[in-house]
C-alpha cells in the first residue's frame, strides 16, 4: 500500500471510529496547512463548512461525533486514484445519508493538504401504516443491545411515570407486547384506567431514536399469553416462572424517529380507540 493510501486509511479510521489512537495516527499524515471543506451533513446538517489548519481539522476527526455511528458501519470503498495524485473513498449508505465521498489532495511529502467531503442527505421517508421490519428488529433486540425501551404512562393519581421494560417485543406489524410481572401492580392498574402509552427506543452510538404512541389492553386468551411470554428474552421469563403476570398488547398508533436505515414515520390506518 502506498504512503498516500495509508494516510487515507488512517484518516478514515479516525472519522468512523472516534478512537483516540486512530486520531493520533491520522494526525501524523496531516500537513500543518491542511484544509477540510465539507458539503452537506458533515456534522448533522450544518451545511457547507470550512476548516483551515491542523488545529481546526484534527478536532473534526476526534472523538465520537453526532454521525460517527453512521460512518462506523458504512461500506467504505478502498482508496481510488484520481488525477494529480488525489485519492477518493466513498460509501453508499442509505437512510440519513444516502452517500459520503471524501477526496484527498497531498503535498510532495505525501501529507494530506486538502480533504473535500461531500455528504448527500437521504430522501424523506414516506408515511407507512405498519412498523418496518428493521424497527421491529430494534425492539426485539433492545434488551440484548443494552437499550431497553422506556415506557411512559399516567398513574392513578394523574402523574406521569417512566419504566424500563425489557420484555417489550414486536407482537405484529402494528402491535407491541409487554409481560407485566405484577398483574395488579401500579402500571397494570394505571393502564386499566388510562390505556394511552408512549415508548422510546434510543441507541446513541447507532444514531437510532424511535418514539411510539399507542393504546394498551390486557389479554387473557391462553394462546396470546403463551406467545407473549415465549417471545420475551429468557432473562425476563426467569422473573416470572409461574407465568402469573399480565399480558399487555399495545396497538401502535404512531412511530416517529430516525435510524441509520432511514427516518421512520408510521401512522396506523385505523387508530385504536382509547377509553378512560
Amino acid at each position: 500500500m502506498t504512503p498516500r493510501a495509508r494516510a487515507v486509511e488512517a484518516y478514515l479510521k479516525a472519522l468512523r471510529t472516534g478512537e483516540a489512537s486512530a486520531t493520533v495516527s491520522a494526525s501524523r499524515h496531516l500537513a500543518p496547512d491542511v484544509v477540510l471543506d465539507t458539503i452537506g451533513a458533515h456534522m448533522w446538517g450544518n451545511g457547507p463548512e470550512h476548516f483551515e489548519g491542523y488545529d481546526q481539522v484534527v478536532p473534526m476527526i476526534t472523538g465520537i461525533g453526532v454521525i460517527t455511528g453512521i460512518y462506523r458501519t458504512a461500506p467504505w470503498t478502498d482508496p481510488v486514484p484520481l488525477e494529480d495524485g488525489k485519492l477518493q473513498v466513498s460509501a453508499q449508505i442509505g437512510g440519513l445519508l444516502s452517500s459520503s465521498t471524501l477526496t484527498f489532495t497531498f503535498n510532495d511529502q505525501d501529507q494530506i493538504v486538502h480533504v473535500n467531503q461531500v455528504n448527500a442527505g437521504g430522501s424523506p421517508s414516506p408515511v407507512v401504516d405498519r412498523m418496518p421490519d428493521f424497527v421491529k428488529a430494534y425492539v426485539n433486540s433492545a434488551l440484548a443491545n443494552n437499550t431497553p425501551l422506556i415506557i411512559a404512562y399516567t398513574d392513578l393519581n394523574g402523574a406521569p411515570n417512566l419504566s424500563l421494560r425489557g420484555s417489550t417485543q414486536a407482537y405484529s406489524d402494528t402491535q407491541l407486547s409487554i409481560w407485566v410481572r405484577h398483574a395488579n401492580g401500579g402500571m397494570a392498574n394505571a393502564l386499566r384506567s388510562n390505556p394511552r402509552m408512549a415508548l422510546m427506543y434510543r441507541d446513541p452510538p447507532a444514531r437510532a431514536n424511535l418514539t411510539f404512541e399507542g393504546v394498551g389492553h390486557f389479554e387473557s386468551d391462553p394462546d396470546v399469553r403463551d406467545r407473549v411470554f415465549e417471545l420475551m428474552p429468557e432473562v425476563e421469563q426467569k422473573h416470572d416462572p409461574g407465568r402469573i403476570g399480565a399480558c399487555l398488547i399495545i396497538d401502535v398508533q404512531r412511530v416517529n424517529g430516525s435510524t441509520p436505515r432511514g427516518a421512520v414515520r408510521m401512522q396506523a390506518a385505523v387508530p385504536a380507540a382509547a377509553t378512560t
